[in-house]
């Protein structure tokens, strides 16, 4: 079978039951088994509220270690659930991961290669599937994967959108209600849209209690503006924060002054992930929801020279605070409660990307997997059953320029992780000499190993790997055509109406 190949979404919607077999991916985890297994035996179907920060590294959580930022909400839910400690975003960047998680696929699947661009509609998502099977489904916070208003056909799925695209405003944010709006909120855009996110529950059990719900929610914050955060969380002494060593000591001062305002925003939105599970306890429903924090991507925050997109002073492939294959790009935090079935106070070293999210809730609830989803199952290793060996790496990938059409940019690169290596290549091999860390002597990826001949087997080793992934994922990477201007792939990705008119 073609695992690219995506069944038609609207013979998925109109033909396919919720265990039709029809569904079910061959040869990618285990979901045939998973509807048998995870569901549970009273078959009663979890609720699923999964949300996710933007640009949240893993070490900057209290559960990762971190003996600075304080994170007492989120430890708390680390404690009563499972965490991920090898979980990625495959591509770290704002629109891919989106596009990663509603449709367990890769951007060059999905239609989502870069920001700003939408996903192709002959492919089933999560919220369809999730739909099909009787679930009420919606969406709070940044969106990034079209612009307001959001008609029902502009939703992929989600019966109800209280978002907007791209702002980074964490106050004054203005969203759309599907297809109402603008409507301004003047409060921490986290505080108001937990509002939003409460008030869905609650609405949802007064008038449609015989049936879950699945409600995904996307804080912008940590991402910058770092300094637009509560003042009760401004707490932080740049003195004392934890500076990384690879943080080149010129941009240290500077480093500092930015982390310890990226922990108030992180503090910030641990108090709302607080009023969430205040309010599942309130509404007697926390048994059986589950719930998943995470994030899209990290944050250099100057770590290996790193800055931002807008810093024009910087060469061009130091504007990057993410879509790197560095660890404080790439590896994100991931951790998932479910008391019914998930027991409390466990930690895993699993692969785990960002692809992988989609098909494993949906073994989780019992829900069929569609033809064509790319990610892997990994309902088993949640549940602590028995089941396939969890994928020995993570795929990880950098496919554009940024935003459409903005000049240079990181390139466009492939990769791979395992629980030791990382290693990357990229297609124009003017932009960037390949990398090769090793993890586990050098976990701030200081010494670049690629060009030594002393490594030259695990090199080798870890191509090989990469190769696999290109041909497994059916990957153009290698062979595609590139549009002459940007260097990305040329596959008929469709740009948001707001991109084409600045081309």
């Amino acid at each position: 079978m073609n695992i690219n190949k995506p069944i038609n979404r609207r013979d998925f919607l109109s033909t396919t039951g919720v265990a039709s077999a029809s569904l079910l991916l061959s040869g990618r985890g285990q979901p045939a088994k998973g509807l048998t297994l995870q569901a549970g035996s009273d078959n009663k179907k979890p609720n699923i509220l999964f949300v996710f920060a933007d640009q949240l590294r893993y070490s900057a959580m209290g559960s990762s270690g971190n003996q600075v930022v304080r994170t007492p909400n989120f430890d708390r839910l680390a404690d009563q659930g499972l965490v991920f400690d090898n979980a990625f975003a495959n591509h770290p960047l704002c629109s891919p991961y989106r596009a990663n998680i509603v449709t367990g696929k890769y951007g060059f699947a999905n239609g989502v290669p870069d920001n700003e661009y939408l996903l192709w509609d002959n492919q089933v998502t999560l919220a369809q599937a999730l739909k099909q099977a009787g679930y009420h489904t919606a969406y709070v916070g940044k969106w990034h994967l079209g612009v307001g208003p959001y008609p029902e056909e502009k939703r992929y799925g989600f019966d109800h959108m209280f978002s907007f695209n791209c702002q980074n405003r964490h106050y004054g944010a203005t969203y759309y209600r599907n297809e109402t709006g603008p409507i301004k909120i003047d409060k921490f855009a986290p505080e108001g849209e937990t509002d939003q996110a409460i008030k869905f529950m609650e609405d949802h059990l007064k008038t449609r209690s015989d049936s879950p719900f699945a409600l995904v929610m996307s804080w912008e914050p940590p991402h910058w503006p770092y300094n637009h955060y509560p003042e009760e969380f401004k707490i932080y002494d740049p003195a004392k924060v934890d500076l990384p060593p690879n943080v080149p000591k010129q941009m240290a001062d500077f480093a500092r002054k930015e982390i310890a305002d990226y922990y108030g925003n992180v503090s910030a939105i641990d108090a709302q992930m607080g009023r969430l599970m205040e309010a599942l306890d309130r509404l007697g429903i926390a048994d059986d929801t589950i719930v998943c924090f995470s994030s899209d991507h990290g944050d250099h925050l100057s770590s290996h020279g790193y800055g931002k997109p807008g810093d024009k002073w910087m060469h061009h492939t130091k504007r990057a605070s993410k879509s790197t294959p560095y660890e404080e790009s790439a590896h994100i935090p991931f951790i998932m409660r479910y008391p019914r079935r998930v027991q409390a106070g466990r930690r895993t070293d699993a692969m785990f990307g960002s692809v992988d999210v989609m098909p494993t809730l949906l073994a989780l609830c019992g829900v069929g997997i569609p033809n064509g989803v790319q990610g892997h199952n990994l309902a088993h290793v949640v549940t602590g059953k028995d089941g396939p060996e969890p994928p020995d790496s993570v795929y990880l990938m950098n496919m554009g320029p940024g935003w459409p059409y903005r000049g240079k940019w990181v390139g466009c690169w492939r990769g791979v992780r395992n629980h030791r290596w990382v290693y990357a290549r990229w297609y124009n091999e003017n932009d960037h000499e390949p990398v090769l860390f090793d993890r586990k002597n050098d976990p701030y990826e200081l010494n670049n190993l690629a060009g030594k001949p002393r490594f030259a087997k695990v090199r080798r080793e870890m191509e090989a790997r990469l190769k696999r992934w290109i041909a497994e994922t059916n990957d153009p990477f290698e062979t595609g055509k590139r549009d002459p201007q940007t260097g990305m792939l040329a596959m008929n990705f469709k740009l948001q109406q707001r991109w084409l008119k600045k081309r």
